[in-house]
């Protein structure tokens, strides 16, 4: 009877790709209280099976039964702590000492910290483990795979699958592994699957299976196989067994596959009458603590994370400095004016201005009520000074223009040979001004506009500081100074303020920009690293679920995110200033989603690639777009139209109008801009929240 069983495979089916078969209708028992031997080359199949009955991965035909129930069903504790799982990989943290890896799967497996200790301390006699403080990834191969088997052991449980668990251990220490094997089964009637490259080393086992192309070749006991092919090594047999299948016509085939339907039949009734024998299976049940509840299991999952964190000590690094330094880059690199600039000054008018001590000359007559100018060109050349550029005097506009085009100067400032006396001539009878006194009158200014930011830099403040200086020109002429201005007046800003720069403009984005970011490059590896050193799949084996190891690493990178925006908050607004009109508390939600956006991104980067390599490039090559066309280097609405809602999609485009609007205009969250950028940021967590978990279970 299946009851009697602690495995019953059943035509079982398993392709990794759609021509690529691992398992080939293949049918395996596995006695209880025994000692399963399942021996075959590397590649045929062996740790495909085992990943499959701890319920890990899904045939795609076929069924398994296993301590009475399917794998993953309601009840079944199959995953769960009934069985206890070592897989070929070593499947641990590196960043755990030899104690803290007993005591994660002592935890998950519903043990107290007293058990634990207790069976630490027999383990570590019986497997001769390293120092409880050693690192995982400071042992050797030899005492990781002893701390592996421990790991496996350490709740007692009474399905014990091994793979290869001897491998590269001492021939003493593996003989006594199989003595501590062989009690188990006889005294607590525990069952052992255990696969070996040592086939002589299953002659201990109560049966063992001969594997090899996905199919099982024979199961039987060890002296059973070796009268059958009248040989005297285990070695001997399998060779005969693989000459066999080879052999279409050998009718010990046939005899295998009739004593298999003979016992699908008992599993197919079994699995019909699963209610009924429920009472019947309940002496498995009874052995482990049965029933973990997800309180503990999360508890040792946050205990793992918090771990890895903080032994990960070149992640600490980053987490702390990357901010510092970005931010501090941020301050010194962006919005300052431009320094070390030099225009090139051709003034015919009056030379040199004799080295900047002639000034020029303003005389105001009271009696006819008007100004005379002399060398006003100098005037205005000692006013702008070299507050906004440097001054280098040229003879002719040619020789400066190369000095332009050799990248000498930023631009040339050239003034008429009678520059006074038209400028004078224009202001004092400017409706009877001819074309020349409006051209001499002029100061012609050629810029370099191939470095556009800083053209465009000159241009303003050049522009500026004139009707700044031809203003107290009109004052020392006893006219109105408004008389110098254009008739267009810019008052005080609504919002901000007139003197805000580009910086101003870009810190908010940046600030996002800059959370999205280290929380995407955070997260990218996370599951990538879990999944690949096998930590992952081992958990799911003892009855972690995928959700709560997902919602585990997101509360534990969550407090990161706090830690990141709480330095950069600080850093913006005490340190450098920025003035926040609305609620902090509200800019703090807004960076603090944005956050959690990145860090769900980067968690999809991780499910959808295979390795790290391409989880970077795949992080590195989103953040091209996301900076050019999301509204933090220019603003949207200079965005074509057709992309623009592209734009607006973009993780960051919304969040950033939003946490403008917060700190300059001091909104709150009843407007729609600011509600909406929450939004944004709400559903992309959501849908990237979604989308991984169904990722992770479709690993499987």
């Amino acid at each position: 009877m299946v009851q009697q069983n602690a495995v019953v495979v059943k035509n079982a089916v398993k392709y990794y790709v759609p021509d690529k078969l691992v398992l080939d209708n293949l049918y395996m028992t596995v006695p209880k209280g025994s000692i399963y031997g399942l021996l075959g080359a590397s590649g045929c199949g062996k740790t495909t099976l085992l990943s499959c009955i701890v319920g890990v991965k899904n045939l795609d035909k076929g069924s398994i039964w296993v301590l009475g129930g399917n794998p993953g069903r309601q009840g079944s504790g199959i995953p769960g702590p009934r069985v206890g799982y070592m897989p070929q990989e070593i499947s641990l943290v590196g960043e755990f000492s030899m104690s803290g890896a007993l005591y994660y799967f002592g935890r998950i497996n519903g043990l107290e910290d007293e058990e634990i200790d207790a069976r630490q301390k027999f383990l570590s006699e019986l497997l001769q483990l390293p120092p409880t403080n050693r690192l995982i990834k400071n042992m050797s191969g030899g005492q990781q795979r002893r701390v592996s088997f421990a790991a496996a052991l350490i709740h007692s449980p009474e399905f014990l699958i091994l793979d290869e668990p001897t491998v590269g251990l001492d021939p003493i220490l593996r003989e006594n592994i199989w003595i501590y094997l062989t009690r188990i089964t006889q005294e607590e009637g525990v069952t052992v699957l255990i696969t070996t490259h040592y086939i002589e080393e299953a002659k201990d086992a109560n049966m063992i299976g001969l594997m090899r192309n996905g199919k099982l070749l024979a199961e039987s006991s060890p002296q059973q196989l070796l009268d059958r092919f009248q040989c005297s090594s285990l070695e001997e047999a399998f060779l005969g067994l693989c000459q066999a299948q080879n052999s279409p016509m050998l009718a010990n085939a046939s005899e295998i596959r009739e004593v298999k339907d003979a016992e699908d039949d008992t599993l197919q009734q079994d699995e019909d009458s699963y209610k009924r024998i429920k009472d019947r299976i309940a002496e498995y049940r009874a052995r482990a603590v049965y029933n973990v509840s997800a309180s503990r299991r999360f508890k040792a999952l946050m205990i793992k994370n918090a771990i890895q964190f903080f032994r990960f000590y070149s992640g600490i690094v980053f987490a702390v400095l990357f901010p510092l330094i970005e931010v501090s880059t941020f301050f010194i690199g962006v919005g300052g004016d431009p320094r070390d600039l030099t225009i090139g000054i051709i003034n015919h008018e009056a030379g040199n201005c004799d080295y900047g001590n002639n000034t020029g000359n303003v005389w105001y007559n009271e009696e006819s009520f008007t100004c005379s100018f002399v060398n006003l060109s100098c005037k205005f050349l000692h006013e702008y000074g070299d507050s906004i550029v440097d001054q280098k005097f040229y003879d002719d506009i040619s020789e400066a223009s190369d000095a332009v085009r050799d990248g000498d100067l930023v631009g040339v400032m050239y003034f008429s040979h009678n520059f006074s006396e038209a400028l004078q001539r224009r202001i004092h009878d400017f409706s009877f001004a001819n074309t020349e006194d409006i051209l001499f009158g002029e100061i012609d200014v050629f810029l370099d506009m191939g470095d556009m930011r800083i053209g465009q830099y000159l241009e303003k403040k050049l522009y500026e500081r004139f009707f700044d200086i031809f203003g107290d020109l009109m004052k020392d002429c006893k006219y109105p100074s408004k008389l110098g201005s254009v008739p267009i007046q810019f008052e005080d800003a609504v919002y901000s303020d007139m003197e805000d720069g580009y910086d101003y403009f870009m810190a908010p984005s940046f600030m996002l920009i800059l959370l999205f970011f280290l929380s995407t490059t955070v997260s990218t590896s996370l599951i990538i690293t879990d999944r690949m050193e096998g930590v992952w799949d081992r958990s799911l084996v003892q009855g972690v679920k995928n959700r709560e190891i997902l919602i585990s690493h997101i509360l534990t990178q969550s407090t990161l995110i706090f830690v990141h925006v709480t330095v950069i908050m600080c850093l913006f607004f005490p340190i450098w200033d920025l003035k926040c009109e609305g609620s902090l508390f509200h800019v703090f939600l807004i960076m603090f989603l944005e956050g959690l956006t990145g860090l769900m991104y980067g968690f999809f980067i991780s499910v959808t690639c295979k390795n790290h390599t391409m989880a970077n490039y795949a992080s590195a090559g989103t953040f091209l777009p996301l900076i050019m066309i999301s509204a933090s280097i220019w603003p949207a609405e200079g965005i074509p139209k057709i992309l623009r809602f592209v734009s607006y999609c973009m993780p960051t485009t919304l969040p950033a109008i939003a946490l403008r609007a917060v700190i300059f205009k001091g909104y709150s969250l009843a407007e729609e801009q600011v509600y909406t950028g929450i939004l944004i940021s709400v559903a992309y967590v959501v849908t990237f929240f979604i989308i991984v978990l169904f990722g992770v279970r479709s690993k499987t």
